[in-house]
């Protein structure tokens, strides 16, 4: 009797243990569109996400903002300008322990700090897509400057928001999801990309694609940040027959992250409008990262004007330039995030008449840069220019040779840096008359 019921029992694992390898396989077989899969690993993942946290919930370690270090040194590395250099540069990054905004000379001398924190705009951040736990959550996207020092910002896919040159909320839109950078418009308005989720229970479109989406919006606010404008992109590519370009790959299944993502939107000014004999002045100049596109459309947001896919690839930051080109930061996703150089992100310049592209900077070993994400450029005067290299931590500044003139590093320990959000110059006549001094 004690054999057969040891060999009962060793017939009852053997079972057990096949039942439940079967188990899993199955769960984890290429059908996962179940309860018990989405309830399993959905388990799995939250106890990896809350793990992978602490750091940040316990503000021990910026872990959202932190890269390795590529670069040597901290803060101001090259400075190759005069002592007496006349314009300022404004600096957007995640600082040792915060977001901030930074107002500085070419020497390093703070003019003036912003500093930028989602709960002290707003009380309540669930309208966000992804509603931040903590400060070390929140990123913030691009910012612009006012000439009595307010600057503007945006939430990452939350909220737009105005402090005054001492760091106080002047409004904060909490009724629309707002993301990457604003822009001004020349009536002193504001354009920005935005944002919603779009289900079969509130499509109301004619659309190509099967299942969630998120849907890309053009908004227009006034100076006070009131809306003005609105267009979802959607409508604006079926109104310009835009579907078959869209579904070109075969591909009718959405992602839920980001069908498009809209990541810029500016402006062409009258000064510039003459350079372009193919646009007019309020022509909105797009980038949707996701489709390698570029794209101009009328100030009315309803016909497309013209287009362009590629040689860039995830791009970020295009603007129009007095001579009639358009340039862009091309992020240029490649292997330099594994341990291998392979081009690494660029600066292309396109002529929107003749199509024809040249790369600015970049590209080459000796001009190797990179940011997988996020990025922003500014052509200077004398042809050089100003690179945001975003998550490797860096801004510079090169002349029309490629030559480094200026350079900083945002460094967080021996390792790591942080982001830089974005950069830009300006002279500082800009600000003429301001008082930086806050009670």
């Amino acid at each position: 009797m004690r054999i057969e019921f040891s060999r009962l029992i060793f017939r009852v694992v053997v079972t057990v243990a096949a039942l439940g390898f079967a188990f899993l396989v199955g769960l984890f077989s290429a059908h996962r569109q179940n309860a018990l899969y989405d309830l399993v690993y959905g388990t799995y993942s939250d106890i990896r996400l809350v793990i992978k946290e602490i750091p940040n919930l316990r503000k021990t370690r910026p872990i959202h903002f932190l890269r390795k270090s590529r670069y040597d040194g901290e803060g101001i590395t090259v400075n190759t300008f005069a002592d007496d250099d006349e314009n300022l540069v404004l600096l957007s990054g995640f600082f040792k322990d915060q977001n901030a905004v930074r107002l500085i000379k070419r020497n390093g001398t703070v003019v003036n700090e912003w500093k930028v924190r989602l709960f002290e705009a707003t009380s309540d951040a669930s309208q966000c897509r992804n509603p931040p736990a903590t400060e070390w959550n929140a990123i913030p996207h691009g910012t612009i400057i006012e000439p009595d020092g307010s600057i503007i910002f945006s939430f990452e896919s939350c909220m737009m928001v105005k402090l005054d040159k001492c760091s106080k909320v002047e409004w904060v839109n909490e009724d629309l999801i707002t993301h990457h950078s604003p822009n001004f418009t020349q009536n002193g308005g504001i354009v920005i990309a935005g944002g919603e989720l779009v289900t079969p229970d509130n499509r109301d479109i004619p659309w190509p694609y099967d299942g969630e989406y998120w849907e890309d919006f053009i908004f227009i606010f006034d100076k006070d940040g009131s809306l003005l404008k609105q267009k979802r992109l959607t409508d604006l590519y079926s109104e310009n027959d835009f579907n078959p370009i869209l579904t070109a790959n075969g591909n009718f299944k959405t992602e839920i992250n980001g069908e498009f993502h809209l990541n810029e939107v500016e402006e062409l000014s009258s000064d510039l409008a003459g350079d372009f004999p193919m646009f007019e002045a309020g022509d909105l100049l797009l980038s949707v990262r996701n489709r390698n596109l570029i794209l101009v459309v009328d100030a009315a947001m309803e016909k497309i004007k013209w287009f362009h896919i590629g040689p860039w690839v995830r791009q970020h930051d295009p603007d129009f330039e007095p001579g009639g080109t358009i340039t862009v930061f091309d992020n240029n996703t490649d292997r330099t995030d594994h341990g291998t150089v392979s081009g690494g992100s660029r600066i292309i310049e396109i002529n929107p008449v003749t199509n024809v592209t040249r790369v600015i900077y970049g590209g080459t070993p000796e001009q190797h840069m990179y940011s997988r994400e996020r990025g922003t450029h500014q052509m200077q005067p004398g042809g050089g220019v100003l690179v945001t290299e975003a998550q490797g931590g860096r801004v510079f500044e090169t002349d029309a040779a490629g030559n480094t003139v200026w350079e900083w590093v945002n460094r967080y320990d021996d390792e790591s840096v942080t982001w830089m959000h974005d950069a830009s110059v300006l002279p500082s006549s800009y600000f003429s008359g301001t008082d930086w001094s806050c009670s």
